[in-house]
């Protein structure tokens, strides 16, 4: 789940007070896994951009892990003492999905111009990567595919870099808005 999503040049007009961690480079368009993206993460109690490279290089040298499951990320060593200490947020506009008959579903969130999908970052390989966080799918997304990235919703990013970080974890999901070939549905 979530191997593509995309985020818009004109969203970092968002982002422009935030300092930067590294290279200042707006990266736009479609986002694939092993590429570079722009990541949110928390630095000294203040929020900072970075640009880390999406995906954890697997066991065994098999290809990228890009997703993580909120259901077991503390009990897998690949991903637990990064969810202790290193959660992000990875800014979006949206996300594409195929449903079962392989058409390519575009999702958003109504109403807002852009989201955040949870994340986590590391140093693997000799470079700073991250992963999205993923949960099961709710409702009607649930016809597109059985899961979905987890949506931190902007009044919960406080609580996401906190202390109370398994309250966003767990959390009801974000309702999105799903556009299948011309055809738009909402869904929980």
């Amino acid at each position: 789940m979530c191997c593509r999503y995309y985020i818009w040049s004109e969203t970092y007009e968002y982002f422009d007070d935030l300092p930067v961690v590294g290279e200042s480079v707006r990266l736009s368009g479609d986002i694939h896994p092993s590429e570079n993206a722009f990541i949110i993460r928390n630095k000294a109690d203040k929020l900072c951009g970075q640009i880390c490279s999406w995906g954890y290089p697997s066991n065994g040298n098999k290809g990228l892990v890009i997703n993580a499951r909120a259901e077991t990320l503390h009990e897998k060593p690949m991903f637990s003492e990064d969810i202790m200490n290193r959660r992000c947020l990875v800014p979006a506009n949206g996300f594409y999905e195929w449903d079962r008959l392989k058409q390519k579903a575009n999702v958003t969130v109504p109403d807002e111009p852009f989201i955040y999908f949870a994340g986590i970052y590391g140093i693997r390989a000799g470079m700073e990567r991250f992963v999205i966080i993923t949960r099961p799918s709710a409702g009607e997304m649930s016809r597109i595919h059985d899961r979905m990235p987890l949506i931190v919703p902007k009044d919960k990013i406080g609580e996401w870099f906190s202390e109370d970080y398994r309250n966003v974890l767990s959390s009801e999901p974000v309702s999105v808005k799903v556009s299948v070939e011309n055809e738009q549905m909402t869904f929980l």
